[in-house]
């Protein structure tokens, strides 16, 4: 058992137990009721975004990612990493497991460091369908515009600062 599922479960006891005293055995009855609920509303999503982690591995030469992403890729690596992040679709349970599949097929830290950060920063669909309609272009444009340059910076520091964990 690794230490982020010791951590969880220590959080789900410790959140079940202050449910209890707060509010006794009907508030425990409807956290789980509500988690419930969000299991069938996500449990599908979660189970998809895994296998198409999973056929991603199978379906992409390893070959492949690791001449365009992998070691040896240096920056042009961290530059397509970071776009791909910023085209990358949907939401943390379909692009995380899409992302662990690309590094399990070959790709370095600074590729896959700058692609996380991209999805999360300046992704394209973020943009048009959130932060323009809220904030308007001016303001979204001008945050997407200077957020573009994180991801391969951050990349090439995650490059070095991984080499230094390992």
């Amino acid at each position: 058992m690794d230490i982020s599922l010791i951590i969880l479960v220590a959080l789900v006891v410790t959140v079940i137990f202050a449910a209890y005293l707060r509010g006794g055995r009907p508030l425990i009855v409807e956290g789980f009721r509500k988690s419930y609920g969000t299991l069938l509303t996500m449990g599908w999503r979660v189970l998809l975004g895994i296998l198409l982690g999973g056929f991603i591995q199978v379906l992409i030469p390893r070959a492949l990612v690791a001449e365009w992403i992998g070691p040896a890729s240096g920056l042009i690596g961290i530059l397509i990493g970071s776009f791909v992040g910023m085209i990358i679709t949907g939401g943390a349970f379909v692009v995380i497991p899409v992302i662990a599949s690309i590094y399990n097929a070959g790709a370095s830290a600074g590729p896959i460091i700058a692609l996380i950060t991209a999805a999360n920063l300046v992704r394209i669909q973020g943009l048009f369908v959130w932060e323009i309609p809220f904030f308007g272009t001016r303001i979204a444009l001008t945050r997407y515009v200077l957020c573009l340059f994180i991801p391969p910076i951050v990349g090439l520091a995650g490059s070095v600062l991984f080499r230094f964990f390992s």
